[in-house]
């Protein structure tokens, strides 16, 4: 039952609009302008049932007994006059909508109204209230018309800050594992494009794995979980990370899969290890408390500077709350210098996370400022330590209220899209334009500073010219142009210029390396010109990744994939095998390899056969780049591949290339050239 005088004032108003249906419009001024529109001319006893009305109802919808209490409200004569009220309150961030249209859209006579206000709230209204309005706004089918082309650009918004907030999304999650058009939408379809599609993917099947139920949704596990091996391995953190999250939430409803994840500790492939890792950090409480011997075993086996402490940091969001006494003893360790900077940099994201939420901070201020003030104390002696120990305090600047480096433009970026989750901002989106307008700026002075010789400086540098390569390469800028409900639409930025700047900086960062290495006179310290290596090779593949993400930018794919691999051969060491290469630098060059092939061949590692994979891309390599005994050098890390599969393709493609430069007449080098290809 509703409260009696809630009900009071339902029925006056009722019948009040019954009688005079231009009340409406008075009704929705005066709620829109929270009763300070002068032009809202109700009376003095339709105004105070109005307020009354609008402090009653945001409250109900919270309540756990909604349904048993408005839902004769919502049949009656009084329906009417809660969509007009939730009509007027779209556009607000501090009420919930969704409980209320969940209800009404039950309502037969509501249903297309409702559905409405269910499209405007998702365009409008705040994070998870609004990601729980996305189900009504019809079928899966619906995202894929051009109708929906606001309420897409919207859900990416949703999903890739829900994402970063590690959200469980029950109703989101209902819907995409009982319809298989949704999943297509939301998850298939970008998990085969550019870096911003994977990253959303990944995060996507992580917020809504908590809705999966085993036996309901079986028939789309087998492509959950095909779709999760790509993304499992792709290159990139903001991928694989949550990609392992999402598969260790879902071993907690699949038993099979637990199985499997103690498997892949046991490996001898780092990247299943550091998976699984993670992975075992999202299991529920009782599984864990049950295999947390495995778990120590797993930490004490990597030792002191190994793998584990970091990949087990990576679950922090979860593991803080369903096991504080694991994520405890992760915690000291790390404090007590174990992992090194990489384990701190894992850990303190990790924390950040949850910081993003907004809710339950009390607990999190305490181990934020701790790891803060460590990274505050250390003084590490090499520049890559550096750039992890400044993304730690990156990570924790929010615990403190303190400001951002004014090169981080892709922390800038993102605290946009943060606010564009809680509402439609015309302001924050024309910001996120001139955020991407200044990129180019950015890369230039970054690059100066990069090659310094402070290693502070430079480490600060460094991380400058990587996060805006990522930010060009993830266009956070693009949902956020794409929604104007409320206005007209802010022009996208051309970027040409922009995206030149990231795709020449590799091979003007490895002459710069190499002028030092030549000139005597300057005292060039080998790893920090290994850092720069690898910091080139990391731009490069956020320029595929770009180019990738808008047909606008570059030359293509193809023209920049092969700009990739001629610069590629000027890193000292590769072409000619005349240095072991650092372990640093083979991931980096193993991570563009694979950019390189998926780029090329469109088609992700873990998708196809390997050999699949890769040998269309060796021969091209054999046949337009240089010699394929280079390829070992570029993918001797790739992750998960099977033994002999790379130097299989490289010898085919020996041979194929063997035959075309043979020089015998007539075309008699084909039949030996087809062999090689078949």
């Amino acid at each position: 039952m509703l409260p009696a005088k809630l009900a009071t004032n339902l029925e006056l108003l009722s019948k009040a609009l019954a009688d005079d249906p231009m009340l409406s419009d008075l009704l929705s001024a005066h709620w829109v302008s929270r009763g300070r529109d002068p032009e809202a001319a109700l009376s003095e006893e339709e105004a105070a049932a109005a307020d009354a009305i609008d402090r009653s109802l945001p409250s109900l919808s919270r309540s756990d007994s909604l349904a048993a209490r408005l839902k004769d409200s919502l049949e009656g004569s009084s329906g009417n006059l809660i969509l007009l009220w939730c009509e007027a309150s779209v556009g607000r961030s501090d009420i919930q909508i969704a409980p209320l249209l969940s209800l009404a859209h039950e309502v037969d006579h509501s249903k297309e109204r409702t559905q409405q206000l269910a499209h405007e709230r998702l365009l409008q209204g705040p994070g998870l209230d609004a990601l729980n309005c996305a189900p009504l706004i019809g079928p899966g089918s619906y995202l894929a018309s051009e109708e929906a082309t606001q309420a897409r650009a919207r859900l990416e918004i949703l999903i890739w800050n829900a994402g970063a907030s590690a959200m469980s999304c029950p109703r989101l999650g209902d819907w995409l594992w009982n319809d298989p058009a949704t999943f297509d939408i939301l998850v298939q379809k970008p998990s085969e494009g550019a870096l911003r599609g994977r990253v959303l993917a990944a995060r996507c099947l992580e917020i809504c794995v908590g809705s999966f139920s085993g036996a309901a949704h079986a028939p789309l596990m087998g492509r959950a979980l095909q779709l999760l091996q790509p993304l499992l391995l792709h290159p990139e953190p903001l991928v694989s990370t949550h990609a392992a999250r999402a598969l260790g939430l879902l071993s907690g409803r699949v038993e099979q899969l637990e199985g499997m994840l103690l498997d892949w500790m046991s490996e001898d492939s780092l990247v299943k290890r550091r998976r699984a890792m993670t992975a075992f950090c999202c299991l529920p409480q009782a599984r864990l408390t049950a295999l947390a011997h495995e778990f120590r075993a797993a930490l004490d086996g990597a030792g002191v500077d190994g793998w584990a402490l970091g990949a087990a940091a990576a679950g922090t969001p979860y593991l803080f709350h369903e096991h504080r006494e694991l994520w405890d003893e992760v915690y000291h360790r790390i404090l007590q210098g174990d992992g090194g900077a990489n384990a701190a940099e894992k850990l303190a994201r990790g924390l950040a996370t949850l910081w993003r939420r907004g809710e339950k901070r009390d607990a999190l201020i305490a181990p934020l400022r701790e790891i803060r003030a460590y990274a505050q104390r250390t003084q590490p002696e090499e520049v890559d330590d550096y750039r992890q120990w400044l993304n730690v305090l990156s990570h924790t600047d929010p615990v403190d209220e303190a400001e951002r480096d004014p090169l981080d433009l892709e922390t800038g970026l993102e605290n946009l899209i943060a606010l564009a989750a809680q509402y439609d901002d015309e302001e924050a989106d024309a910001r996120a334009a001139r955020f991407a307008r200044a990129l180019e700026q950015n890369i230039e002075a970054a690059e100066e500073i990069a090659l310094g010789e402070k290693k502070r400086m430079a480490a600060a540098g460094m991380n400058a010219l990587e996060g805006s390569a990522r930010a060009m390469a993830l266009q956070l800028w693009t949902p956020q142009l794409r929604t104007h409900p409320r206005s007209e639409p802010i022009s996208a930025p051309n970027l040409e210029s922009t995206w030149q700047a990231i795709a020449r900086a590799p091979t003007q960062l490895l002459e710069a390396i190499q002028e030092r290495r030549d000139d005597p006179a300057i005292d060039s310290n080998p790893l920090t010109d290994v850092a720069l290596e690898v910091l080139s090779v990391r731009l490069g593949g956020y320029a595929l990744d770009a180019c990738g993400s808008d047909i606008r930018l570059g030359p293509g794919k193809g023209p920049t994939a092969h700009q990739t691999c001629i610069w590629l051969s000027k890193i000292h060491g590769v072409a000619d095998g005349s240095r072991p290469l650092p372990d640093n630098l083979k991931a980096a060059l193993s991570g563009v390899f694979w950019r390189l092939v998926d780029t090329t061949r469109g088609t992700a590692l873990g998708a196809v056969d390997d050999i699949e994979w890769l040998g269309p891309f060796a021969a091209w390599w054999a046949l337009v780049i240089d010699r394929p005994a280079m390829l070992q050098q570029l993918g001797n890390a790739l992750p998960l591949i099977r033994d002999g599969a790379l130097e299989r393709c490289c010898e085919l493609a020996a041979k194929m290339r063997a035959a075309v430069i043979s020089g015998k007449s007539d075309g008699a080098w084909g039949d030996d050239a087809q062999k090689a290809l078949k």
